[in-house]
């Protein structure tokens, strides 16, 4: 496998040398940090150029133009956002070390592929890129109109039920794991509201967030610190991620960036390591606005006023041209309407000074003191941050721009009432956690005392991969890149045992034999998410049902109300168990007659559903339901198809699920895994799922290898590239998950 051809580049700045190891990670060699922007800029585009302009173009909405009208429905949301004059506001903010960033690094990529398509690139054109991530990372409102929507038409005490905070699974930053408070059931209000009979049959009212923003922990025996981020995000072809390697004096920085983002992400400098999940913070607000006596008004403070109009214009390759009026507040565009009013959206993601290139300080970062201060005062999307260090300490932050809130589950803000613009906390009053005594630190995309007490969020996701974690890496084993890497690929799935013990309560062992079909099938289930593991395909749709049935039950109201309900807590898994355990002959929903029928008969609609899709009514392995399918790039092919895999699988099945340290879907999964000590990165680990240039052979034989577990040296442009690769044949093989 022979790299690109290295390069020697003239800058305003100085001579940029980029060369390319053997398996053609680019490394840049400049005079300063500018000048490397412009050589990661030249060595991206040469592989990267469609994607970074598909990417541009599906934040600004303008992928009619090459897609057709199939795209035309994603323009018209991302057009009413107004994303890219928000874009062009930032620029205009962005103090001028950032601005000359990101010119060097559309230079570079002008200077790779002048000819590139959708015309040159711009810095604009970057932060159209970043924003695209803020979207992924950031909440869309939905659960903030959830919210006000539960309170307009649900019994105080069913709202309570529904939003609990408290989660069984939790665990601090530390790794020390919580209780969780007990209270009562709202028995009588949910029997009412389960009583009701069920409308025709609609779309589906549980709104199922994938857990985007992923894995990390960083932890120190008091001699070496070591630093471990798988970040989930969308599988895609060409890959999300892509190594680079800076090199500036005698500073190396290497990780991995994104096409069109002129940083590095997650990765270290030889001094100290970072990298990064997804916070769900409380950064979104609707206000709903009463009509004015007008037409074309809405009334505040006692009086019309008049809605500003934006027209956009949607260019659709093959079709007409498509326009678009938006209707602008003071708050932000009116982005839907509930009942007849309009309901105006401000977010992060609208607001130009939310979002900068700060991050780049970390190349110069000294320690994780350092790094936190800076990382507290960047314009990021809201997220965790962990670091690592070369004097052994590690620590925990947060980044973003936050609002000053009273905490808990919010719905819509009052335009009166509520001061706009709504005051931030200051970067000095965000959490942190340095070196705490359990010598590690957590983050899973579960919620932490520290960020409630703060109110940086509420819809927080369970802590079940956190505690897993965080007892693996407690239970012992060599602090180093394998022992804490080890964990990124642990399928334990056991929240299923659950769901297991509850069909088997009510499959008895002596029952017809397509009962003893389903009992056979649960049974065979091992615990883990493993490829090959029989039953887990059954679970998981035999929880999803229970699940909808149950909450679809006891949301009607909130669906009669308001047709585009949905039920988005990330955090529902108590209130179902607490229904589930409650389960009697009038706490089933209607029109079931008891809970043997019910329970039974979810289990029954899963292997019909499996059947349908697998066209066997035999027990179905998981990594046949569970199969590499990552997203075009544009909607084209992905290699023809996808690699052979696993036989029986029509692909790559994939071992891990949501709910297991090793988080997989067909398209979603870990975009990155990386894994290392800033005092010895030459033992560092980086598995990408897929090649620098996203074409060809050695594409599937980085995919292929990601599936498997391996990785590959961090070390970019170093020998031996394949040194310290990891995979069960390498990593010690963690409780629950077979060899």
């Amino acid at each position: 496998m022979n790299g690109s051809a290295a390069a020697r580049l003239h800058t305003a700045d100085g001579v940029v040398e980029v060369a390319f190891d053997a398996l053609d990670r680019p490394v840049v060699t400049a005079p300063d940090w500018t000048a490397a922007a412009f050589g990661l800029g030249w060595a991206v585009a040469r592989h990267r150029r469609g994607q970074m302009d598909f990417m541009r173009r599906r934040s600004h909405g303008r992928l009619a133009e090459v897609l057709g009208p199939q795209a035309v429905q994603a323009d018209v949301r991302q057009r009413v956002l107004g994303l890219a004059q928000v874009a062009r506001d930032c620029w205009e903010s962005l103090p001028t070390a950032q601005r000359n960033t990101l010119r060097a690094y559309a230079d570079g990529v002008n200077a790779a592929a002048p000819n590139g398509p959708g015309g040159a690139w711009t810095p604009v054109d970057c932060i159209a890129v970043t924003q695209g991530l803020f979207q992924e990372l950031s909440s869309d409102g939905q659960d903030v109109r959830m919210v006000e929507v539960m309170r307009r038409t649900l019994p105080a005490a069913v709202v309570d039920f529904l939003l609990d905070p408290q989660d069984e699974f939790a665990v601090g930053i530390d790794g020390t794991p919580a209780e969780a408070a007990r209270s009562g059931l709202p028995v009588a209000e949910l029997r009412a509201l389960m009583a009701e009979p069920p409308p025709p049959s609609g779309r589906l009212v549980v709104s199922d967030g994938r857990p985007v923003g992923s894995n990390a922990w960083a932890v120190t025996d008091g001699s070496t610190a070591v630093l471990a981020n798988d970040m989930h995000l969308e599988l895609t072809s060409p890959s999300l991620m892509y190594a680079a390697r800076l090199v500036v004096g005698d500073t190396s920085v290497t990780g991995v960036t994104v096409p069109g983002l002129p940083a590095i992400v997650a990765g270290t400098n030889g001094r100290i390591a970072w990298g990064f999940t997804r916070l769900p913070a409380d950064t979104c607000e609707l206000r709903e606005l009463a009509p004015g006596t007008a037409p074309g008004t809405y009334r505040f403070e006692g009086r019309d006023r008049a809605f500003g109009i934006r027209r956009e214009r949607i260019a659709v390759m093959g079709g007409d041209d498509v326009e678009v009026e938006v209707r602008e507040t003071r708050w932000g565009p009116v982005v839907d309407q509930l009942r007849g009013r309009p309901l105006a959206l401000s977010s992060n993601l609208t607001d130009p000074t939310a979002l900068d290139f700060a991050v780049v300080g970390l190349y110069e970062s000294a320690d994780v003191t350092a790094a936190a201060e800076l990382l507290n005062d960047c314009g990021l999307p809201p997220l965790n941050a962990l670091l690592a260090d070369t004097a052994a300490d590690v620590a925990w932050t947060v980044t973003g721009r936050h609002a000053r809130r009273e905490g808990g589950p919010r719905g819509f803000s009052d335009p009166a009432r509520d001061p706009w613009p709504t005051p931030r906390l200051a970067p000095h009053e965000l959490p942190r956690l340095v070196t705490p005594p359990t010598g590690r630190v957590i983050s899973c995309n579960n919620g932490d005392a520290a960020g409630r007490t703060a109110s940086l969020g509420w819809n927080y996701f369970p802590g079940t991969r956190a505690r897993r974690a965080a007892g693996l890496l407690a239970a012992g084993g060599p602090h180093d890149e394998a022992g804490c890497g080890g964990p990124q690929l642990d399928v334990d799935a056991s929240l299923y045992a659950y769901y297991r013990d509850l069909a088997l309560r009510y499959l008895p062992e002596r029952a017809p034999a397509a009962l003893r079909a389903l009992r056979d099938e649960v049974l065979a289930w091992r615990g883990t998410s493993d490829h090959d593991e029989y039953g887990l395909a059954l679970l998981v749709l035999f929880r999803e049902l229970l699940r909808e049935e149950l909450f679809a039950a006891v949301t009607r109201p909130c669906r009669r109300y308001d047709e585009s309900f949905t039920y988005c807590y990330n955090g529902h898994e108590r209130p179902l168990r607490r229904l589930l355990d409650a389960l009697s002959a009038d706490m089933v929903p209607e029109p079931w007659p008891g809970p043997a029928a019910f329970v039974v008969g979810m289990l029954g609609s899963g292997r019909a559903l499996l059947t349908k899709r697998t066209g066997s009514d035999g027990p179905t392995r998981w990594g046949s339901v569970n199969a590499l399918a990552p997203t075009p790039l544009g909607g084209a092919p992905v290699h023809g198809g996808p690699p052979e895999g696993h036989a029986g699988d029509g692909g790559v099945g994939l071992s891990g699920c949501p709910e297991s340290l090793r988080v997989t879907q067909p398209d979603f999964g870990a975009a990155m895994r990386l894994v290392v000590a800033p005092s010895r990165p030459g033992s560092g680990l980086l598995a990408v799922p897929g090649s620098p240039a996203g074409t060809g052979p050695e594409d599937l034989d980085h995919i292929v290898r990601w599936t498997q577990g391996k990785s590959h040296s961090l070390l970019i442009g170093e020998p031996a590239p394949y040194a310290g690769a990891y995979g069960p044949e390498s990593f010690p093989t963690p409780p629950g998950r077979t060899p």
